[in-house]
């Protein structure tokens, strides 16, 4: 292992990240001040980290390679080359391609070894009994030193040594017949083999022959999507969702024990704004800044354990193939908690250094990937904390973690996490990206007649991101998602008169610039209350109590607003919800 050239850097500042299994949520938040943080990794000490982080990735690929190479001539196969092309030109531009010389010769060192499929999985990644590691740039030793004080550490080291191992409530059934791709996948297979493939390169999946299925009959297939990613071009960009959440009732997510797993418990971005008032009543004569750092392929650093991978397996039917997934997929509801444990790790390696500016400890804020700094910009303040950060996440996952096309660099005016925060205007406001697509999907929702559970759930998400900066629209999110706890897979929401005239406000208030964008000061909160009216009310009626005046106003419901209440518990959509 690489000699580490920073000993001196050993946290000692708290930063709560995910929870072991079974545990209560645990907020991903600013650390609290330390008493003995440490300075901030030196230039060159964190030059020297990264290149023995990229020299021991690159050597784990020769290793992967080696091992193979080693294996498949002992059953007479020979290895291919590793230059089999990405992509050819095709007439509507690159025409992406798998592996195949490389899935044909892994299918076949399968079929002749006869090997189980976690057996297999630990040949191929190279574990062996004195090295477990799935992702062995996770280096136990390292987050040991650097995460000593971390609260999560030992979580973190059962993923390192180990891998994610899934805990079940119930076996998946065997699957007599393996479910088709989404449409998505079918109508955008190029970009569905664009992505396999980048997966195949970095190790993270399987791509094997179909037939082996018969040789691995517990394998659960579950269908692949594409969806848009962000502005990128739909025809040869996009994000691959591997839906674990079918079939309906009988899914992996369904079948996961879910209080094996917690779900992450995000701090809200206020924080962020938070950090930036306080840092101008503290540095009134300095700008404001901020920065946003991203981690690659998030949850794709964290393995799964060789047991538990035949979990996570997808087909191409076109080419004939199994995708065997090896790490945590987008789509399995334990992935966002697990990888919470790394991005905790982080985080409190980042918020432990320190420099004059900033003596507690570093402003740390993360939400899943998206790391967030704010500061004074004095001195070499903001290098400072852009190099810890870049530092953190090296030294937690590894030199392929570190997406610097993400890195943005430091502004008064910066988008973040969705949003633009303006230091010096002291406001948050939506992208004008943003406030387009909300326009779009708001336009296209009034003048249809239903919206299926997609359309829906996009409507929904779009006007969430509206209400946080405008804070009028808040109370009309409540009409509009009645539905939406009891809407399944396959069903559709009819657009109600009631939802239309919603709808319609929504529109006026998107087309509205001067209702884009709330203070720093009221974002998420709001100032002290002039008068505290008490409401409360049940299936007989209404109660409001203005204790400061001691005056109290009640109404008693109708026989027939009592039936519409009934009705309403009953699941039908009349408006008459006594929690609304």
């Amino acid at each position: 292992m690489p000699t580490d050239p920073a000993g001196e850097l050993a946290p000692v500042s708290f930063l709560p990240g995910r929870q072991p299994p079974g545990s209560k949520p645990m907020a991903a938040r600013r650390s609290a001040p330390t008493a003995s943080p440490r300075r901030v990794v030196s230039l060159s000490a964190a030059a020297k980290w990264h290149a023995n982080a990229r020299e021991r990735s690159d050597l784990l690929r020769h290793i992967r390679r080696d091992t193979l190479a080693k294996a498949m001539p002992k059953r007479g196969i020979e290895l291919p080359p590793d230059d089999y092309p990405v992509s050819r030109n095709g007439d509507a531009g690159p025409a992406f391609l798998l592996n195949k010389p490389l899935q044909h010769a892994l299918s076949e060192l399968a079929r002749r070894t006869g090997a189980s499929l976690p057996a297999f999985v630990e040949l191929v990644r190279g574990q062996t009994p004195s090295d477990y590691r799935p992702n062995k740039n996770l280096v136990p030793e390292v987050l040991e030193k650097l995460c000593k004080d971390y609260e999560h550490l030992d979580a973190l080291q059962r993923i390192v040594r180990e891998g994610v191992e899934v805990r079940l409530k119930q076996p998946p059934p065997l699957q007599r017949q393996r479910p088709p791709n989404h449409g998505s996948a079918r109508d955008r297979l190029n970009v569905l083999r664009k992505n396999i493939r980048k997966e195949q390169d970095a190790g993270r999946c399987l791509v094997l022959d179909r037939d082996l299925l018969e040789q691995w009959p517990e394998i659960i297939i579950s269908p692949f999507g594409v969806v848009d990613k962000g502005h990128e071009d739909a025809a040869s960009s996009g994000r691959t969702i591997h839906d674990l959440s079918f079939p309906e009732g009988a899914s992996i997510n369904d079948c996961t024990d879910q209080d094996s797993i917690t779900k992450p418990d995000y701090v809200h971005c206020d924080a962020v704004a938070t950090e930036i008032l306080r840092l101008k009543r503290a540095h009134s004569a300095s700008k404001i800044c901020v920065m946003a750092g991203d981690v690659a392929s998030a949850f794709r650093n964290i393995g799964i354990h060789s047991n538990s991978v035949y979990l996570f397996a997808g087909h191409i039917e076109e080419d004939d193939v199994i995708v065997i997934e090896l790490v945590a997929p987008f789509g399995w509801t334990g992935s966002p908690g697990f990888y919470e444990i790394a991005g905790g790790a982080i985080a409190h390696v980042h918020g432990a250094h320190a420099n004059d500016v900033s003596p507690n400890g570093f402003f740390n804020y993360h939400w899943v990937d998206d790391h967030i700094n704010v500061a004074a910009d004095i001195g070499a303040n903001c290098d400072d904390m852009d190099r810890s950060l870049r530092f953190a996440i090296v030294a937690v996952l590894g030199a392929d973690a570190i997406n610097t096309k993400k890195f943005t660099n430091w502004s008064t005016r910066q988008r973040v996490l969705g949003l633009v925060f303006d230091s010096v205007e002291e406001q948050v406001s939506m992208p004008a990206d943003k406030i387009e697509k909300a326009q779009h999907i708001v336009a296209a929702a009034y003048s249809a007649s239903t919206l299926s559970r997609k359309e829906y759930r996009s409507l929904m998400g779009s006007l969430r991101h509206v209400a946080t900066c405008i804070r009028a629209a808040r109370p009309f999110l409540q009409r509009l998602r009645q539905r939406e706890s009891r809407l399944h897979r396959f069903q559709s929401v009819s657009i109600t008169y009631d939802m239309r005239q919603d709808l319609l406000w929504w529109w006026l208030v998107l087309h509205t610039p001067q209702l884009n964008g709330v203070s720093l000061d009221y974002f998420n909160t709001l100032p002290p209350p002039d008068v505290v009216v008490e409401t409360d009310a049940s299936d007989y009626g209404l109660c409001a109590l203005d204790i400061a005046s001691r005056q109290a106003l009640t109404y008693q419901f109708s026989t027939s607003e009592r039936s519409l209440i009934a009705e309403f518990k009953e699941g039908v959509p009349n408006g008459f919800d006594i929690n609304f």
